[in-house]
């Protein structure tokens, strides 16, 4: 494109809500990043942890959810500033340095402490934050304030401790 253009964050709120909305009308089941991630993992995994009926599938619509999750990203990445792909993550890199096999055990540890977080917590944010609070669940409440906290302490404890702005 010959003139940078960003989507508007409230967008993704939008398609969120909407995703949410008639995913509750259509099937009365709730929005779980978690059990599609999980679902996702049934297509490749022999596991029988991956065969729960409540994932609905190797290719069940929480499979198509995830990967339409990575398809969004490509398009909004395509239709603004461009698609640039790089081994160069800014203030990552800052922090933990540009050695690639650093930046794969940072980020391999912290998906299995997403994972380890997501399963004590009973979901993941958006299974708390989003689903959990339209049903006023006061459990998912809290968990939602502690995501939040926890997120601007960790924010802020890193940028103490490298010193990074």
């Amino acid at each position: 494109m010959t003139h940078e253009f960003i989507w508007p964050f409230w967008w993704g709120g939008l398609a969120i809500a909407g995703v949410s909305i008639l995913l509750v009308l259509t099937t009365g089941r709730f929005l779980s990043v978690t059990r599609g991630y999980a679902s996702v993992c049934s297509v490749f995994s022999k596991l029988n942890y991956f065969k729960r009926p409540d994932l609905g599938g190797a290719f069940g619509f929480r499979t198509m959810f995830s990967l339409g999750l990575i398809l969004g990203g490509a398009v909004a990445a395509v239709t603004t500033v461009g698609y640039n792909p790089t081994f160069d993550l800014g203030v990552f890199n800052q922090i933990w340095g540009s050695e690639l096999w650093v930046k794969a055990v940072v980020l391999i540890s912290g998906g299995i402490l997403w994972g380890f977080g997501a399963r004590m917590a009973k979901g993941c944010t958006a299974g708390n934050s989003i689903s959990g609070l339209s049903q006023a669940s006061f459990p998912s409440l809290v968990t939602t304030v502690g995501f939040l906290i926890a997120g601007v302490v960790v924010t802020f404890a890193l940028s103490l401790i490298s010193g990074v702005k």
